[in-house]
């Protein structure tokens, strides 16, 4: 039964193998120039002018963690859209509590004003 094993666990020690041999390869092949000029910030050729760490608002967040989340939604609705007529009529009552859950959270948001922009 382990036979049936072999050939992937062969793949997988040439896979890391490869990965690890050409890491140390690099390292050892691989110039070591060090110079001050390697450390310093580079944007567009010209000396940074802000502080990278300023403050971000949330905002931003807020709205990609709400794109994420129906991006998701929708990619669980497609194979039920593209499947609809194979499945017939019993497959829409199935997906209707799913549909209510994200009309519900649809709501909310308007509801709560999370995607006005201020």
């Amino acid at each position: 039964m382990l036979e049936e094993y072999l050939p992937l666990g062969i793949y997988m020690v040439v896979a890391v193998a490869l990965g690890v041999g050409g890491l140390a390869l690099s390292a050892f092949l691989g110039p070591r120039l060090v110079s001050r000029d390697k450390f310093t910030p580079y944007e567009c050729g010209l000396d940074q002018l802000d502080d990278p760490h300023r403050p971000f608002p949330v905002k931003f967040y807020a709205i990609a963690l709400l794109f994420m989340l129906f991006d998701i939604e929708t990619i669980f609705l497609l194979p039920w859209a593209v499947g609809y007529l194979d499945f017939g009529a019993t497959s829409l009552i199935a997906v209707l509590p799913f549909l209510a859950i994200v009309a519900i959270g649809m709501w909310y948001e308007i509801k709560m004003k999370v995607l006005e922009w201020d």
